[in-house]
C-alpha cells in the first residue's frame, strides 16, 4: 500500500505539451480523495513545481505529497521527490526521494550516465529506518539500454506521447529505475473521454490512459495495479484527474489550482 500511494501521488506530476514545447515554469495543485462506496474523504495535498534553465538546458521538479490530519491517524504521508532532467530529452540526470511514511524513513538518490550507444548506467543510494529505529542502507549499479527515466521524469516523459497516432489498446514501455530495483513501465491509451472539471463541472475533453509497472524479469510480475490518469487534449496536456485501486477502496486525485 505504501508504494501504490506513492505512485498516485507522483502520477499527477508532468508539465509538458504534446507539440513538443519546452516545459515551462508551473506550481500545480492536487486533492488527493479516498473513496469507499458512499463514503469519499481528503486524503492529502499534492503540488508540484517546475523550474526551467533554458541556458543550461535543463529543468529542475519539486513535488510534495502530505496526507490530512484525518489521514494522518490512519497512514501518515511526508513525502518528496525531487529531480534534474534534461530539457530537449526529458532523460534524468538526478532523482531523490525523501519519504516519511506510516512511522518509517527512506531515501533514494539515483545518479545517471548515458553514451553514444544508448546504454544507461545508474549509481544507487538508499538509507531506511524503520519504526523501531533499526537502520539499513546500501547502494547499487543499474544499467538498461534505451530510454530509461524514474518515478519523477516518467511522467513528464508521459505527456510528451503523441497518442493520436495511438490506436486505442496500444502501448508504449520504457525502462524506469528505482534506488533497488530495475523495473518496466507500460503506459497504455485507452482512447479519449470528457471528464468533467472545477465548481461548475465543464466537461473537458481528455486523452485516457493507464500505466502499470512491471519487475524486469521473465514473469514479468506486475509489481502495482493498473493506474488509470486523464488529460487535457489541449497542447498543455494538463493531468486532470487520476484513480487507482486500493486493497479496500481507491485513490483519486483532481486538480485544484494552477
Amino acid at each position: 500500500m505504501k508504494k501504490f500511494l506513492l505512485v498516485i501521488c507522483l502520477s499527477v506530476v508532468a508539465v509538458l505539451s504534446s507539440s513538443g514545447q519546452k516545459v515551462s515554469d508551473e506550481t500545480l495543485t492536487y486533492n488527493v480523495m479516498f473513496k469507499w462506496g458512499f463514503i469519499e474523504k481528503e486524503a492529502g495535498v499534492i503540488r508540484l513545481s517546475t523550474e526551467v534553465n533554458k541556458d543550461e538546458g535543463y529543468f529542475t521538479s519539486v513535488m510534495t505529497g502530505a496526507s490530512t490530519s484525518i489521514a494522518d491517524k490512519i497512514y501518515s504521508v511526508r513525502d518528496t521527490l525531487s529531480g534534474k532532467m534534461m530539457l530537449e530529452s526529458l532523460e534524468p540526470v538526478y532523482y531523490e526521494k525523501i519519504a516519511h511514511e506510516g512511522g518509517e524513513f527512506s531515501r533514494d538518490v539515483i545518479h545517471y550516465t548515458r553514451d553514444s550507444a544508448g546504454s544507461v548506467s545508474a549509481k544507487t543510494l538508499w538509507e531506511k529506518t524503520d519504526k523501531k529505529g533499526n537502520s539499513s542502507k546500501g547502494e547499487k549499479l543499474l544499467t538498461a539500454t534505451g530510454i530509461t527515466l524514474d518515478m519523477l521524469s516518467a511522467f513528464y516523459y508521459m505527456r510528451h506521447i503523441d497518442y493520436q497516432s495511438m490506436s486505442v489498446g496500444e502501448s508504449v514501455v520504457f525502462n524506469i529505475f528505482s534506488a533497488r530495483h530495475k523495473e518496466l513501465l507500460r503506459i497504455t491509451y485507452l482512447g479519449t473521454e470528457d471528464v468533467k472539471t472545477g465548481k461548475n463541472g465543464e466537461l473537458v475533453p481528455t486523452y485516457h490512459i493507464s500505466f502499470t509497472f512491471t519487475y524486469d524479469d521473465k514473469n514479468k510480475e506486475q509489481s502495482s495495479d493498473p493506474i488509470e490518469a486523464w488529460m487535457s487534449q489541449n497542447e498543455r496536456r494538463t493531468p486532470l484527474q487520476i484513480v487507482g485501486k486500493l486493497p479496500v477502496g481507491k485513490i483519486r486525485c483532481r486538480l485544484v489550482s494552477e
